[in-house]
């Protein structure tokens, strides 16, 4: 993410304290830790739901995937089912032999 070298710290902590003072600069200190520590649980907050939201979209997909499959195998057996009830249906007997007997 952000990286600081330690005389980097230093130098912007010698700049703070010749531009704010030594009377300011503690409680500047505080709000900068309390905003920094707002911003840290804020982002995490929008990481966990982020995350959330790609797994649910995931599963989502499967779901879909799955009933597709679901759609596509019920077919498969009705068509079956309906290929054997058609071969297992009894024919007519024949009129023509009926007629010269």
């Amino acid at each position: 993410m952000l990286d600081f070298s330690f005389s980097e710290l230093v130098l912007c902590f010698v700049v703070a304290l010749v531009v704010l003072g030594p009377e300011r600069l503690p409680g500047v200190a505080r709000t900068l830790g309390r905003w920094t520590g707002r911003a840290r649980v804020y982002l995490r907050n929008l990481s966990s739901e982020l995350e959330r939201e790609t797994q649910v979209a995931e599963l989502k997909r499967q779901l879909e995937d799955a009933q597709r499959i679901l759609r596509e195998q019920s077919q498969a057996v009705h068509d079956q089912a309906r290929q054997l009830a058609a071969e297992a249906k009894p024919q007519p007997p024949d009129r023509s032999s009926q007629a010269h007997g």
